[in-house]
């Protein structure tokens, strides 16, 4: 059976402030690697970006960028109930 650390595939927040406080302490990227039994690459990025932007919050984003808003989405349903013979422009 595979090991917890190749199934889970990002850390929890918890566990990322966990990390940065200790390295906020003082302690070696490579000790803290250790003690949380990851990558060293994955704490020394981790470290990176949060004396960068200042959090080390994950962002977000999948897939491509929307084109409409919610309320565009909305008018274009609306649109298409009234008047249901004409074309999409």
């Amino acid at each position: 059976m595979a090991n917890n650390q190749s199934i889970r595939r990002h850390m929890d927040a918890f566990t990322r402030g966990r990390i940065i406080g200790k390295l906020e302490e003082g302690r070696s990227v490579t000790s803290v690697a250790a003690e949380f039994g990851i990558a060293h690459s994955i704490v020394s990025r981790l470290w990176r970006q949060f004396q960068t932007t200042g959090t080390a919050i994950r962002g977000f984003s999948s897939g491509r960028p929307r084109g409409t808003t919610p309320a565009d989405d909305r008018y274009i349903v609306l649109q298409a109930r009234r008047s249901r013979r004409q074309t999409a422009k």
